[in-house]
């Protein structure tokens, strides 16, 4: 293994030169390439350039794998290929390196789209780049261009002449900030849900027997057929809205049409007050009287309120700054779109009766994306459900929770690849009085970002909080005894050359903890033991150097945690190695946020982020 590992990356290509790969690969002199032979076409492409065995690539697991083999997300190894599948365009891989320590078989069938070859290789007669530039156009094409209700559509339709560049350039208006977030966020649920409703309709016509009767049905297999019936209805609609939205004339329709309505809405709020809305699934007269009676004592006489049965309606019409008081119930919501610039939710009944859960697993990866300005979460109880993070901050925003509990409550589920809040660069979260259940890592803090814990508690938690170098973390009588079997806190740093676990306050340690403060809390399982100091893992990372071959993208990638073990040893592979300190691993961002998952791997993304080109 080289000393260093580094990726092929394309994330500088421009539109015209995604768009010619494509037209070359895809068109076809004179006849229609319908939607049916997009597949064959690639299959050709990939069987002419690409290695067939014998090259080195990071395999990026996918969420669902992790979540399958019950090991943290993500998880990065490093494989050889063994050979081509070359119709199902998928590889069979041998894991040679691993990260930390998990458990996988030794050989895997995986989508050519989850590898990312690398630069160094064993073999040097290889056509490693031209392998490095066709896996990266089947995994943008499918990741990106091709949509779920693509295999239907009609033979007599050119889908290159149809689709090809328009889908190409929604998606560089929407990573470039082009179209407005109101319309990403439109153009995302759909591509989400319309994924989602393929994987169901496949698992239902997989149910269905070959050939049936309809007039000697089974009552099942009725709600069965009806049930497929209207998932194909559902996935027509979605595709005749994203046909509309695919034409960049009709987005600007769209997006001024959002300004106006927004416009209208503020003057027709003439007094320019805060809103606040209770929303109450509905009970006893006697209920409703004591729920007023506590309103009462909470707002100012003047305050104008309106009264809701569902959240997901508030989420729709509401403004920056409003206010949403919740009575006790489950509420579903489809995404927190209107909370995402500001506001306030604050549970008025019980906490653990009051919770705010995922109406679908495609609504998005986390159940509230904050993105702006402050948001305050207060006596409620959030559950993930299925979905893989429960809160995510972005930069210059700030979310205080207070009495609340983030959870996962369905136990029985592998919940390792489960994160309760992810604080990006630049952001902050303030926990008082806040419980993490059930969860695989309770916090991770990307460098910049800062979170201050106050009385707090984890739960049957597998790791407690995670940070990188830069980030700011203050727990103060913080109880971090119940962490079943990780660390309560893992710091990843470039800075060192091997991990380590100190005290937090040490001198001893190589790596400076100013910006870590833990103060009075509980780490250990005598109830009544407060502790001063808690021992902390450190696990190093590698600084990457600079790379001649191609390109450099180095400042394109996030570099992943890899354990130290100064020397090979038998492992469950036989001579497999773990990674060296000096073997970096590579999360991908400027096309998705580390902690999302790529439709490629059928998990649903809901953030483009905006990238700087560099010179």
């Amino acid at each position: 293994m080289s000393e260093h590992t580094h990726i092929y990356t394309f994330h500088d290509k421009t539109l015209a030169e995604r768009l010619e790969e494509y037209t070359n690969i895809l068109s076809a002199q004179g006849r229609i390439v319908p939607a049916s032979s997009i597949r064959t076409e690639w299959v050709c492409d990939v069987e002419l350039v690409i290695e067939p065995v014998g090259w080195q690539a990071l395999w990026k697991i996918s969420r669902m794998t992790c979540e399958n083999y019950g090991i943290r997300y993500p998880t990065i190894v490093k494989v050889e290929v063994l050979g081509m599948d070359f119709p199902m365009l998928n590889a069979l891989v041998k894991i040679t390196a691993v990260q930390d320590d998990i458990h996988l078989p030794e050989k895997h069938e995986v989508s050519l789209v989850e590898l990312y070859p690398t630069i160094d290789q064993q073999n040097h007669s290889l056509d490693i780049v031209g392998t490095a530039h066709c896996v990266d156009r089947l995994r943008f094409f499918y990741n990106y261009l091709w949509m779920p209700w693509d295999e239907d559509e009609d033979d007599d339709i050119d889908w290159v002449e149809q689709h090809l560049e328009r889908r190409i350039r929604l998606y560089f208006d929407m990573n470039n900030g082009i179209i407005n977030k109101e319309t990403c966020d439109i153009i995302k649920s759909l591509i989400s849900e319309g994924k989602e409703i393929q994987k169901k309709i496949s698992t239902c016509e997989s149910l269905l027997p070959e050939d049936f009767q309809e007039d000697d049905m089974p009552e099942e297999l009725a709600q069965e057929t009806c049930t497929l019936m209207k998932l194909h209805f559902r996935l027509q609609q979605i595709k005749a809205e994203m046909d509309l939205l695919e034409n960049p004339s009709l987005r600007g329709l769209l997006g001024k049409n959002q300004s106006y309505n927004r416009r209208k809405k503020r003057s027709d709020n003439e007094n320019g007050k805060s809103v606040y809305y209770f929303v109450w699934l509905g009970g006893i007269v006697k209920e409703l009287q004591e729920l007023s009676n506590k309103i009462q004592t909470m707002l100012p006489e003047d305050a104008p309120i309106k009264i809701c049965g569902y959240l997901d309606d508030v989420m729709e019409i509401f403004e920056t700054g409003d206010t949403i008081l919740l009575g006790e119930g489950n509420y579903s919501i489809k995404g927190s779109t209107g909370l995402q610039e500001g506001g306030t939710i604050i549970g008025i009944s019980n906490t653990e009766n009051t919770i705010i859960s995922p109406h679908d697993t495609n609504m998005s990866s986390s159940l509230f994306d904050f993105s702006g300005n402050e948001i305050l979460l207060r006596n409620v109880c959030i559950d993930l459900g299925l979905l893989q993070a429960g809160i995510i901050i972005r930069k210059d925003c700030t979310v205080i929770v207070t009495g609340s509990r983030i959870r996962v409550s369905n136990v029985t589920a592998n919940s390792s690849a489960k994160w309760g809040a992810v604080v990006m660069p630049g952001a902050k979260l303030v926990l008082e009085n806040t419980i993490f259940q059930e969860l695989g890592t309770a916090i991770i803090i990307y460098g910049t970002g800062e979170v201050v814990m106050n009385n707090c508690q984890f739960e049957n938690c597998s790791e407690g909080v995670r940070l990188n170098d830069n980030a700011r973390f203050t727990a103060t009588k913080c109880s971090f005894e119940n962490i079943e079997s990780g660390h309560a806190v893992v710091m990843e740093t470039e800075k060192i050359t091997r991990s380590e676990s100190v005290d937090v306050g040490s001198e001893l340690s190589s790596v400076s903890l100013k910006n870590i403060f833990l103060n009075e809390f509980f780490y250990d399982y005598v109830p009544k033991l407060l502790c001063r100091q808690i021992e902390m893992i450190i696990k190093a990372k590698c600084n990457h150097t600079t790379t001649s071959s191609l390109i450099d993208m180095s400042h394109d990638m996030v570099e992943m945690t890899a354990l130290a073990q100064s020397v090979d040893g038998q492992t469950q592979f036989g001579n497999t190695r773990h990674l060296e300190l000096s073997d970096c691993i590579f999360v991908f961002k400027n096309t998705f946020s580390d902690y999302e998952e790529p439709p490629s791997d059928e998990e649903v993304s809901t953030t483009f982020n905006r990238r700087n080109r560099s010179s």
